[in-house]
């Protein structure tokens, strides 16, 4: 039987821009299941993005309901909201987000560090999921001797290091040549494929979204479609 691992209820994000309200997410129903790659589509200023920080608690609703692995987020202090998604979620986004004083290895360390594992183990860990992106050779680089595409591989190294039951990615590919775009894609491909990890990506590209198993399209805030897909095989 199918897990509901992410779940929103008539939910609605609305921004103050100048004098007017802007509803940037206009009262969306979606649930996605333990295992899924839901790519999200729409134009810029379609509310995608909106979308994603909502599901993942980086915002909260103006109206609505979201729970993530069965916890209502709408109960959760803002402490509680982050120690849940520092335990239990991950982040990739387009621009990496890496520190540059650090070098790659500490940098995927870094998460784990935050929840208080021994340095020992984080390392350990980090060189692991290092191997598993294929830059086991560049543990000790730091952002600026990496490619674009390097840096991504070590982003999604971060994000999977804790083992996260749900990765968020946002444009990930959005600041990347072709070639290593699809590197990241198939990446993020096999994740799902060989360890069963759920993903949401947001991207303006419907290449990228044809990696996913389920297209949704946002118009104006809006579910415009919902389609399941037979995804890029790996």
């Amino acid at each position: 039987m199918s897990e509901v691992i992410a779940q929103i209820e008539r939910v609605t994000r609305e921004f103050k821009r100048g004098g007017s309200v802007v509803r940037a997410v206009d009262g969306i129903d979606l649930a996605v299941q333990r295992g899924e790659f839901v790519a999200i589509m729409g134009k810029s200023g379609s509310g995608k993005s909106t979308l994603l920080h909502l599901m993942s608690g980086l915002q909260r609703p103006t109206r609505g309901r979201v729970v993530l692995l069965g916890h209502d987020l709408g109960s959760l202090s803002d402490d509680a909201l982050t120690l849940l998604r520092r335990q239990h979620v991950g982040f990739v986004f387009q621009f990496f987000n890496l520190l540059p004083t650090l070098s790659a290895l500490e940098n995927v360390a870094l998460p784990l560090l935050l929840s208080s594992v021994r340095a020992s183990e984080a390392a350990g860990r980090a060189r692991q999921v290092l191997e598993t992106v294929g830059l086991q050779e560049r543990a000790d680089h730091k952002p600026d001797e990496l490619s674009g595409g390097q840096m991504q591989r070590v982003a999604i190294a971060r994000a999977l290091v804790n083992r996260p039951a749900l990765l968020f990615a946002d444009e990930p590919t959005g600041n990347l040549d072709s070639v290593s775009s699809e590197e990241i894609l198939t990446l993020l491909k096999t994740t799902q494929v060989e360890q069963g990890q759920t993903i949401i990506m947001v991207t303006h590209d419907a290449k990228a979204a044809a990696y996913g198993d389920r297209v949704i399209t946002l118009r104006d805030g809006r579910v415009h479609e919902d389609l399941a897909t037979r995804s890029v095989a790996v």
